[in-house]
């Protein structure tokens, strides 16, 4: 497991806040590869965010373990194995032996050649947003060749090159958000959305005028701007409301409304408001962006958007289609407001940030407002036209993918794939089944069971037949002649209870990963491949579990079934977690030296003796994790032990016993 430290301003209100808390998502996926420490940064004037989230807390206690760690090694040379330092180049410096730098980039054409030498001497890797990103450090050693001497000159060239492959373009993710009422109503039913922090670079001033000159006189269009000055504080909002009063002033006679929301709001909140039914399109008639990060969450949404193509949205606002000649090219999916290149205002210029001769777009303010006047007119075509792009945007860029992205680029290239391991270097699997009354499911059992993809070369399936008044042997006999090399069938002359008979099957088990099978319950055709790999490919984990679709009708397959979305969505693991329900439940796969290390099932209980097994590993140390799923098909069988209600009494002592075992 590689220490990770993430040193990033995970915490702020800002773009590299947003970017930080990415990069961390993506490295918490994984705690099975990454041990994750975190460092705190600030990020210029922007605040903190103040939410109680398991996230944050989560975050917190990174942050906690970083500066104990820190001070256990004072001294001492660095304990990480790879820093990702999420800043501005400048500021890059080794601590670490692999160093990951991330960076949004410049909003300009070019970077500063200040960036160069940090770029090339301090990381190892860089990972930027976009394809702009990108081009403004490539740029920039062109652009500013004559910066440097002769004899750095000579190894421009070279550097571009080394460029070129160190720096990866990983774009952001769509993420899952809730629609939540915001108790926000709007006067008018039409109304366009910007967001943006005041200042130069956003261009609010002009892009609230050119607003009002084009819809001065329609009572029914509205401007929705959520902005602050970079704190979300009360002066903050006052000196907001102050600076577009100022501007509503310049139009008394406008029947046009102008709204302004300020202030924090959750992932949650900000996508809802994009959703909401009278916010149509979003504007955006800023100098640039090294992403759009807005623009992109407006294009996930469905929302169409008015901007320009000068930055990173240019990666995402464009989408393939088919012409009249079947010819698929790649068209905007957006409202494109023409924009000329020119040198940056004097009051951007930001030493050793953005040079005096850095350039960036300026939108042809006539034609952003056709833009917008046709987008008005013609809503039901520009609508079409987002829904279109959302379809794409949420093809190609989803978390899961980007996540592995990252993953990949810290692991040194190299990231765990289930597709890359081989059937055959997996261990085997012994699956333990009680045969008890199950003639009316054995056949269709051991059909499922057989039929998984590693059973022939992986498994052994270990039939207990537990003194069963049924005629089940016949069936799993004509079983075993078929597969003489993987059913070990064994006949009791009493039943000892499901736990004694799953510890008479860990016993005879020659497998190094066990799970159980109970004859009414189907799996995915892959459930013990994955399973199975999921183990191999994490060593420090104990015990894998999984979702399951849930049916209430007898000897339905994987395939053809009624559960109709029901299932059980079983938390990830915490001991907490398992404390208040029994994630495990129902086939999970655990290394057999569990058994070695905390003993076996306890035969005194009839129901709760796996709970009480889980319980007990993971309060020693052991950990579980939850995989990708569903893979199982639990049948609520109203016979049986955990779900017969006649059983529920004795079953709520027994729970009550396992629970206060482990406070």
């Amino acid at each position: 497991m590689k220490k990770v430290l993430l040193k990033a301003p995970i915490l702020t209100q800002s773009g590299y806040g947003e970017h930080s808390r990415f990069i961390y998502r993506a490295l918490k996926s994984k705690p099975d590869l990454f041990d994750l420490y975190i460092e705190p940064l600030n990020w210029g004037q922007t605040g903190w965010l103040w939410e109680d989230s398991e996230e944050r807390k989560h975050i917190d206690s990174c942050i906690a373990k970083f500066y104990k760690l820190l001070k256990q090694n004072e001294g001492q040379q660095s304990p990480f194995d790879v820093c990702v330092n999420v800043d501005l180049p400048i500021s890059w410096k080794r601590v670490a032996p692999t160093m990951i730098g991330v960076t949004a980039g410049v909003e300009c054409d070019a970077v500063s050649p200040a960036w160069l030498q940090p770029s090339k001497y301090q990381v190892d890797k860089i990972i930027v947003p976009s394809d702009f990103a990108k081009d403004g450090f490539l740029n920039s050693i062109e652009k500013y060749r004559h910066v440097f001497d002769e004899s750095t000159r000579g190894h421009l060239d070279s550097l571009k090159e080394e460029l070129e492959e160190k720096i990866s373009v990983v774009h952001y993710p769509v993420k899952d958000y809730e629609k939540l009422d915001l108790g926000i109503d709007f006067e008018t039913d039409f109304n366009f959305i910007l967001v943006a922090q005041w200042g130069p670079r956003k261009n609010i001033v002009e892009t609230i005028e050119s607003f009002y000159e084009e819809f001065e006189n329609d009572e029914n269009v509205g401007l929705v701007v959520k902005t602050n000055l970079a704190r979300n504080s009360v002066p903050d909002r006052f000196i907001t409301r102050r600076r577009l009063q100022d501007l509503k002033e310049k139009f008394p006679n406008a029947k046009c409304k102008l709204y302004m929301i300020h202030g924090e709001l959750t992932d949650d909140e900000m996508h809802s408001l994009y959703c909401h039914p009278k916010i149509k399109a979003m504007i955006n008639f800023g100098h640039g962006e090294g992403y759009g990060l807005p623009l992109f969450e407006a294009a996930y949404c469905g929302l169409p958007v008015i901007t320009h193509d000068f930055g990173g949205q240019k990666d995402f606002l464009y989408a393939d289609k088919k012409n009249k000649k079947g010819v698929t090219k790649s068209r905007a999916h957006f409202v494109k407001v023409p924009h000329k290149v020119s040198p940056v205002q004097k009051s951007s210029v930001w030493d050793r940030i953005i040079e005096p001769d850095a350039e960036w777009a300026y939108v042809n303010i006539r034609a952003a407002k056709t833009g917008m006047r046709d987008s008005f007119k013609n809503y039901g075509l520009l609508l079409s036209q987002a829904k279109h792009l959302k379809q794409e945007v949420l093809k190609n860029h989803d978390a899961k993918d980007k996540y592995k992205e990252v993953l990949e680029l810290v692991n040194g290239g190299e990231f765990f794939d289930f597709d890359d391991i081989d059937i055959k270097d997996l261990e085997k699997v012994s699956i333990i089944t009680s045969v008890f009354n199950g003639d009316e499911y054995i056949e269709e059992f051991l059909e499922d069971i057989t039929r998984q993809t590693i059973f022939e070369q992986k498994c052994e399936l270990i039939m207990i037949n537990a003194n069963s008044p049924g005629n089940e042997e016949e069936v799993i006999l004509k079983y075993q002649e078929k597969f003489p090399d993987n059913i070990v069938y064994k006949k009791l002359e009493e039943d000892p209870g499901i736990y004694g008979v799953w510890n008479m099957g860990v016993e005879l088990s020659t497998g190094q990963y066990l799970t159980n099978a109970n004859l009414d319950d189907r799996k995915a055709i892959d459930a013990l491949e994955k399973h199975a790999k999921s183990l191999h490919a994490n060593p420090h984990i104990d015990l894998v579990y999984s979702d399951m679709l849930i049916t209430d009708k007898p000897n339905e397959t994987w395939e053809n079934n009624t559960s109709e979305g029901k299932r059980y969505n079983f938390p990830e693991f915490s001991f907490n977690n398992l404390k208040m329900i029994n994630m495990p439940h129902a086939a999970p796969m655990w290394r057999k030296s569990l058994h070695e290390t905390h003993g076996m099932f306890d035969t005194k209980y009839r129901s709760a003796g796996d709970w009480d097994m889980w319980l007990r590993a993971a309060y020693n140390g052991s950990r579980f994790k939850k995989i990708d799923g569903p893979l199982g098909l639990y049948y609520f069988n109203p016979k049986g032990i955990s779900t017969n209600p006649e059983n529920f009494s004795w079953k709520r002592v027994e729970e009550q016993e396992v629970y206060e075992k482990y406070e």
